[in-house]
């Protein structure tokens, strides 16, 4: 059941069931609402693990260059290792 703010109406008599479900239903909505922070927190800093690679700053070779080739895989070695977790 929802919280519902209307609940206990203005001069009603006290209900435990009542009081305990509203109570209830405003723990599970602060849960929920921590979790959903935690999980925006952890995924804002995820783009900043990839920083520390460096760009090759390489223009591509009209031909087939074996150095060239390698340092692209060494670069995406690099990327791959560090977008891991």
């Amino acid at each position: 059941m929802p919280f519902d703010p209307s609940k206990p109406a203005n001069n009603s008599p006290a209900s435990s069931a009542e009081m305990r479900s509203q109570l209830t239903s405003l723990n599970t909505d602060i849960q929920q609402r921590a979790t959903f922070n935690d999980l925006n927190n952890a995924i804002a800093g995820t783009s900043s693990n990839s920083n520390g690679v460096g760009t090759l700053g390489i223009g591509a070779d009209g031909s087939y260059n074996q150095s060239q080739m390698q340092d692209l895989i060494n670069e995406v070695d690099e990327l791959s290792n560090v977008l891991r977790r």
